[in-house]
């Protein structure tokens, strides 16, 4: 079923959002590790609390908006005012709003949002790797001052995850997080590292 949600923003110019249509897989609790790090993270939480009006954007949440309520939930811990948009590329994937969050069409030009804080994940992972400097750039060109982007990837079980965390600026750090009883050896991580 095909939604027309344009209640969250627009495009500015008026164009198809940016980026391309990827698989779209997830899962219930499959960005858990990426999530409780965020909420935890002083960083991300000192940026969340002090931020007026602050809104977090997943960006690319896929066939199913269940990380996106999760996350919600979870970000909410921090900030119980937080607004939340989930926004995805493919407009047979937008759904109703629920529990909170808001869905709409929209891609690397955040259908005309300036989010505090961007989660991407699995998004990127799916690209060449020569289009993530550029797709970085149009995201932090979006974000609103002090704003941070959290682009990572993981397994499909989120056992195995990997994340960088961007400002304005470009990269700050590096996150690998993993089930130690589901990876012989760190290297094993390898295959979930960030593109760039």
């Amino acid at each position: 079923m095909r939604s027309q949600n344009t209640a969250v923003g627009r495009n500015p110019e008026g164009r198809n959002p940016e980026g391309v249509v990827t698989r779209g897989t997830t899962g219930i609790n499959r960005l858990r590790r990426s999530d409780r790090w965020t909420v935890h993270e002083a960083v991300t939480t000192r940026m969340l609390m002090q931020t007026p009006n602050a809104l977090a954007v997943d960006l690319g949440y896929g066939a199913m908006p269940v990380t996106t309520l999760e996350w919600a939930a979870r970000l909410r811990t921090v900030r119980p005012d937080l607004r939340v948009v989930g926004l995805e590329i493919d407009p047979d994937r937008v759904v109703p709003g629920r529990n909170g969050v808001e869905f709409a069409r929209g891609g690397f030009e955040l259908a005309g949002l300036s989010p505090t804080l961007i989660r991407a994940f699995n998004v990127l992972r799916q690209y060449p790797e020569a289009a993530v400097a550029p797709a970085w750039e149009r995201l932090r060109s979006g974000l609103a001052p002090g704003g941070l982007i959290i682009d990572g990837t993981c397994d499909e079980l989120g056992r195995r995850c990997a994340w960088v965390l961007l400002d304005e600026r470009g990269p700050r750090t590096l996150t690998l997080a993993w089930s130690p009883f589901h990876v012989d050896r760190p290297s094993d991580l390898a295959e979930r590292l960030p593109k760039a």
